[in-house]
């Protein structure tokens, strides 16, 4: 990967998804004493760490969605942690694929913002492995969507091995900004959310000229607006941009560089400008997104290309609660699942 070299490789031919990979999956070094740990090609789980070497030890920033990819990667960092243990972790957001590892660091400091921690259980592990186990039963209900949702579900989650994972959310928290100061090494934390998720932040190591964003910049991937305002993910990205970074390692996909950044921005601009006008006609948000998506000017964009575009369904949903008009969603469990056969119906017609 350009301005990137190969430390350890898993050997992969296939992604976790059954896609060609664009990159290989392991462990770069992406500047001195910094290493990105890449997953391609970037969907679902298919998360980004990061492994910061300060002196004698390193940070981790994020972990795995179970604990069999954490230790996996574990294996392969093992000629960097070998002289330089792991000593602290960070956690830039609340999504389990960010943080469901942490639990094979509890005897760790563990640091992330305040409403991370106040997010971290709101989706336990044990909802993830009852739905590896309804998508089997989902995909023979052929009716209201309800078996492409089964389709949509098992493709997603099958990789991951979800028992045994306990949600151990991070004891250091903070608001606003903090910098960790380890060694002559300086982590500049700044909360960025709610935008992404509720707690988002963007880890800054500024001698180095490195920014991990967390899931405020997807690369080859659509992004998600899980919590919004979607404002806030514009804002954040252009905070990275502020910061001139030499190099961006993004939540998801591969190595970034400030042409990435400004693809989102126009992506959400973009998503803004077409969507509400359909929303202000009374489309709700999954006829609206079938527009969208079917139309000539989605495809005419160079985002057309990217991984999920389904996603734009979630981010629709959020964007309707900011505008304060209505989604149909129902509450609780049973509405999560409704808003996953929805999504789901959408990437099955596009």
């Amino acid at each position: 990967m350009k301005g990137a070299r190969l430390i350890a490789g898993t050997g992969r031919t296939v992604t976790r998804m059954g896609e060609a990979p664009l990159y290989e999956e392991g462990l770069y070094e992406v500047a001195p004493d910094t290493h990105a740990w890449l997953v391609p090609n970037g969907s679902w789980g298919e998360t980004n760490l990061g492994l910061v070497r300060c002196g004698d030890q390193t940070v981790l920033i994020d972990t795995c969605w179970d604990l069999h990819f954490t230790r996996e990667m574990l294996r392969h960092a093992e000629p960097v942690l070998r002289e330089a243990p792991i000593t602290r972790v960070v956690n830039t957001h609340a999504d389990g694929d960010h943080c469901w590892g942490n639990q094979l660091f509890a005897d760790l400091p563990i640091v992330a913002t305040r409403a991370c921690v106040d997010q971290m259980h709101h989706h336990p592990p044990g909802q993830l492995r009852a739905l590896q186990w309804g998508s089997k039963l989902f995909r023979c209900v052929p009716a209201a969507g309800v078996d492409g949702l089964g389709r949509y579900m098992g493709d997603m989650l099958r990789p991951y091995r979800f028992g045994g994972v306990q949600v151990t959310p991070a004891r250091e928290t903070f608001t606003g900004e903090t910098t960790l100061e380890i060694g002559d090494t300086l982590l500049h934390l700044v909360e960025v959310g709610p935008g992404h998720t509720d707690g988002d932040c963007i880890v800054h190591l500024p001698q180095r000229g490195v920014v991990f964003t967390g899931d405020i910049l997807f690369v080859g991937v659509t992004p998600v607006a899980w919590a919004g305002p979607v404002s806030r993910i514009v804002e954040a990205l252009g905070r990275v941009l502020a910061l001139a970074p030499r190099v961006i390692v993004p939540g998801h996909g591969p190595l970034a560089d400030v042409r990435d950044v400004q693809a989102q921005i126009g992506y959400w601009t973009w998503v803004q400008a077409s969507l509400e006008p359909l929303a202000r006609q009374g489309l709700p948000p999954e006829q609206a997104c079938q527009r969208l998506l079917d139309g000539d000017g989605f495809r005419s964009q160079s985002f057309a290309n990217w991984l999920a575009p389904e996603r734009l369904f979630t981010s629709a949903c959020t964007l309707y609660r900011e505008w304060g008009l209505p989604t149909a969603s129902l509450p609780g469990p049973l509405g999560a699942l409704d808003h996953f056969r929805r999504q789901a119906r959408l990437i099955l017609k596009t």
